[in-house]
């Protein structure tokens, strides 16, 4: 399967993303966690050592193309529980809710670029095995 030359430019443009949300949370790392707990959330520092090690080494795989269809489908599923817990929108105050709303839909637009991503490479990994791909068309 060809891809365009844009593919992974724009495959690193989104990696990278992630890789500098990632080092801004290491950077801050007592606040983030200190606000993942006010959240409610159980054992913060322990899931947000995870999140660094998912957002740096999942953007760093889509950055440069290594496994690159996991890192996507990785941080895809991530991005559901990050979205509805960290951008409930609809339980914002009114001065909140158009921020948040706005977080939501950029995270579902990034969700959007993860299952892109995830098809792109599985349809990459089926072609070098020489399996067929049924291709269709939106109209």
């Amino acid at each position: 399967m060809e891809t365009s030359k844009l593919y992974p430019v724009g495959r690193a443009l989104v990696g990278s993303l992630f890789v500098v949300s990632g080092i801004g949370k290491i950077l801050g790392f007592a606040g983030v966690a200190g606000w993942m707990a006010s959240m409610g959330l159980p054992f913060a520092s322990l899931l947000l050592a995870a999140t660094v090690a998912l957002e740096v080494g999942g953007g760093l795989a889509l950055v440069t193309g290594f496994q690159a269809r996991w890192a996507s489908l990785g941080l895809a599923l991530f991005l559901v529980p990050v979205t509805l817990i960290f951008h409930a929108f609809w339980g914002a105050g009114a001065a909140e809710f158009q921020n948040q709303l706005n977080h939501f839909l950029k995270n579902v637009a990034i969700l959007g670029a993860m299952l892109v991503i995830f098809d792109i490479e599985r349809q990459r990994v089926q072609a070098k095995a020489g399996v067929g791909i049924l291709r269709t068309h939106a109209a």
